[in-house]
């Protein structure tokens, strides 16, 4: 059975690299998010979580991306959805070592 349509997962994922392990960058960055909320369930441990979804899933990979652009403007073969996902696993590990000293 299918998780998601072929035509939905060719825009999403890069080609030629297996979907399930950006798959699982992504719902470890959605499981690292709920970590804010050792602090309280209450609304400031759910804006926690909210702003670390969107630290990991959007801001820094996107800023990667923006990054690499002129590159892409060089090298046409370089695919921005790698450096995106790129950029989504150096916010993974920001966020470990956050969670890790931050207290």
């Amino acid at each position: 059975m299918r998780i998601m349509p072929a035509r939905i997962a060719r825009i999403i994922y890069p080609k030629d690299l297996p979907n399930g392990l950006f798959t699982s960058l992504i719902i470890a960055c959605l499981l690292l998010g709920l970590a804010s909320l050792r602090n309280g369930t209450d609304l400031q441990g759910w804006l926690n979580v909210i702003e670390n979804w969107l630290l990991m899933l959007l801001i820094l990979p996107t800023a990667t991306a923006t990054v690499a652009l002129p590159f892409k403007y060089r090298d046409r073969t370089l695919e921005l959805k790698l450096v995106y996902y790129l950029g989504m696993f150096v916010a993974f590990l920001f966020t470990l070592g956050k969670l890790r000293y931050w207290h």
